[in-house]
């Protein structure tokens, strides 16, 4: 007999209650795993492990097929409609398609292997002024182990198609907490045998400690998360099963029986957007650089971006599209009321936060690892686009909750588009900088795109009013700051750990100061929406008498 499930209400709550619970997490181990590569490996052992994990996603892209994004959505309702035999079925299908992909492309990566030894030492040989005896070391690592970076490469892309396919059935049964739990350990596990590789061995063995550790960490992800799903399809039902190689020779042979309707065209519009996504990236860019140290360097600054950006957004994480579907589902508001409150909130965020970051992201390289203090400009040019496409695409989850998957679609051409036009002009003319430009202003036109149509096709408003309110808040912080900024010695030549701490004790003051300077000057000029106010006000925070005050 089939246990009795909780209710969509208690699954959806506890799935909320679990993500809210491990967001920071996550975001923690990204933070850690960022800071421990760019502090213990070489800028060019750094900018080889990028390109490995680079072609790791590349050729997962291809893998995937669009098909992790829609097993959540059909997993479910094969289940319901045919049983637990059937999204078993439906399950070994997709996994057997992607082994056939996965071995075509294995295949192909051993045959070219001269050529991909001739183009990381292509690599190595650039700026031989820079970290030589470390190039020199690499050259030599690449020389004997290709082999095992290739290998590297086809054990990565088999775990995590492995990984996605696993959680999506965990997420399609809103078993969060197991979700979030085999995330952690999948973002936690690699720093820590990483640290332990580079503790353990020899310097000129840490490149080989890590990429061991890059396969380790994952094998065992997908070990928990085979676990989960087993005990999950344990627990859906005790009708008997005539085993795993018949249900496989079933769905072979009858494609259209073990396929939902609709998936083939779900899964493709989805295999576009993830394409897409990666190719307007810094990891696909960074395949047409031709020096280690121009590879490490847009990594290092789009990274640091990429981090700042998922700690602002964290009060987002898991909202926009339960709040648009609930506004759809007619349980109160409008769509164009909904965006136009998440739109203030990035706004109160991301104004303030990477004026912030663009101007202390000098004095923060060196904080982090003064070898990469020349990736500041990066961090400059990134900041507006990516922190601008947050607040573009919030847009495209109205069109996505609504089903305008034709206009979405469009916008990630739109962005494929733009990377071919400004790639062959941009990094030409400006170097490092035109390749971050590159895929930056990818994003902001396929941002633009779905935001003029949401204003076309749902009515949605931009908060102009209060944009202007925020902007006027964000240039005098911006102004304070750059002064105290100057007064703030920096030091010259090499900076040992106790001076970076110092550092750092300053440039946290100074950000506390200017998120003080921005809330006054906010409240000066009009301040929060009353709604948004009472809203915030709501809130368990801290100092809640403080911030009554300020906003």
């Amino acid at each position: 007999m089939t246990a009795q499930r909780p209710s969509l209400a208690t699954q959806v709550s506890r799935a909320v209650l679990w993500n809210t619970l491990f967001a920071p997490l996550r975001l923690l181990a990204e933070v850690v795993a960022t800071l421990v590569k760019l502090n213990q490996l070489s800028q060019a052992g750094f900018g080889l492990i990028t390109l490995v994990r680079g072609a790791s996603n590349l050729f997962g892209t291809a893998l995937d097929l669009g098909i992790a994004r829609a097993l959540p959505k059909y997993i479910p309702e094969t289940e319901r409609i045919g049983g637990a035999r059937a999204a078993r079925r439906l399950f070994l299908l997709v996994t057997t398609l992607q082994l056939a992909i996965l071995v075509i492309i294995a295949i192909g990566l051993i045959v070219a292997h001269r050529q991909i030894e001739g183009y990381l030492q292509g690599l190595l040989r650039g700026d031989m002024t820079v970290e030589a005896v470390a190039r020199a070391e690499l050259s030599q690592f690449v020389a004997e182990f290709h082999w095992l970076i290739i290998g590297a490469i086809i054990i990565l892309l088999g775990l995590g198609a492995l990984y996605d396919l696993l959680m999506a059935v965990l997420s399609s049964f809103f078993r969060q907490k197991a979700w979030n739990s085999i995330a952690l350990v999948a973002g936690l596990l690699p720093q820590i045998l990483v640290v332990v590789a580079i503790l353990a061995l020899p310097e000129r063995w840490d490149i080989l400690g890590v990429l061991i550790a890059m396969v380790i960490a994952p094998a065992i992800a997908v070990a928990l998360a085979g676990w989960q799903v087993w005990r999950l399809q344990a627990g859906l039902t005790e009708e008997s099963a005539p085993g795993i190689l018949t249900d496989l020779r079933d769905s072979l042979r009858d494609l259209r029986r073990a396929l939902p309707p609709g998936f083939v065209r779900y899964a493709g519009v989805s295999y576009v957007m993830t394409a897409t996504d990666f190719i307007a990236s810094f990891e696909f860019i960074n395949f047409f650089n031709s020096d280690i140290r121009d590879v490490s360097l847009l990594a290092a600054g789009a990274l640091l971006v990429r981090m700042a950006l998922s700690y602002l957004y964290t009060p987002l994480v898991g909202v926009q599209v339960p709040l648009f579907t609930r506004v759809r589902q007619g349980e109160g508001g409008t769509t164009n009321g909904a965006y136009q409150s998440l739109i203030r909130l990035q706004l109160l965020l991301m104004a303030p936060g990477g004026v912030g970051l663009m101007l202390l992201a000098g004095p923060g390289l060196l904080v982090i690892s003064p070898q990469y203090l020349d990736a500041a400009p990066i961090v400059w040019v990134l900041t507006p686009c990516l922190f601008g496409e947050s607040m573009l695409t919030t847009a495209h989850n109205a069109l996505m909750v609504n089903e305008r998957l034709g206009t979405v679609l469009t916008a990630r051409l739109v962005a494929l588009l733009t990377v071919v036009m400004l790639g062959f002009w941009l990094p030409a003319q400006f170097g490092l900088l035109g390749m971050a430009l590159t895929f930056g202003l990818a994003r902001i036109a396929a941002g633009l795109w779905v935001t003029l149509a949401g204003m076309r096709g749902l009515g949605l408003r931009w908060p102009w009013r209060f944009t202007l309110r925020v902007s006027i808040a964000t240039a005098l912080m911006g102004l304070v700051v750059a002064v105290l900024r100057n007064l703030i010695a920096l030091p010259a030549g090499d900076v040992d750990l106790l001076t970076r701490l110092g550092l750092a004790l300053q440039l946290l003051m100074l950000a506390g100061a200017g998120a003080l300077i921005f809330l006054v000057a906010l409240r000066l000029v009009g301040g929060l929406e009353p709604a948004d106010r009472d809203q915030v006000l709501k809130w368990r925070l801290p100092f809640r008498s403080v911030i009554r005050r300020l906003i």
